[in-house]
């Protein structure tokens, strides 16, 4: 049986890395630069894609502990709140250079998704005997490594989609 250390001992390599990682991949994601349309449908599309990643990985991340029933849902629904929350912080940070206030916009971002899965998982679920709900920790490990994932794939993504735009229409 493993000891609360020894879980430690596997979430504290996982953390570092990915909070080292956080700064270089919400570099890369940079959405301040939006079309004249600010939503399309492609964008629709890739963002939906994004989350949807986001989403399998907290779930993969937290799969051993008590979760609620539809958890997926509830994570997809939590970006309801979250996303248009995000874009409003990139509005207001717009003065600033673009990788800073998208790193600052994601790092809330995690702090408020990883509190919401926790709350989730705390209180929505009944008790199920002899499993346990995740730490507030670990859900925010979770988030960080989900909204790495997430931003991580945009980029990819949008890619993705202009290629096979531009292979349809030629």
């Amino acid at each position: 049986m493993k000891t609360k250390s020894d879980r430690a001992n596997y979430i504290r390599p996982l953390f570092i890395f990915s909070a080292l990682i956080f700064p270089v991949v919400t570099a890369q994601a940079n959405p301040i630069e939006l079309p004249e349309k600010s939503i399309t449908p492609e964008v629709s599309m890739v963002i939906g894609g994004a989350i949807l990643l986001e989403v399998i990985c907290v779930w993969w991340m937290l799969r051993r502990t008590r979760l609620p029933r539809f958890f997926v849902l509830w994570l997809a629904g939590m970006h309801l709140i979250t996303y248009p929350a995000f874009l409003g912080v990139l509005w207001l940070l717009q003065e600033m250079r673009p990788a800073l206030a998208v790193a600052i916009g994601e790092g809330l971002v995690v702090g408020v998704e990883g509190i919401f899965i926790y709350l989730v998982c705390r209180f929505v679920v009944s008790a199920k005997p002899g499993i346990t709900a995740p730490s507030l920790a670990k859900c925010w490990v979770a988030s960080l490594i989900g909204n790495i994932c997430s931003a991580a794939a945009f980029p990819v993504l949008l890619t993705m989609f202009k290629i096979i735009e531009r292979s349809g229409s030629g």
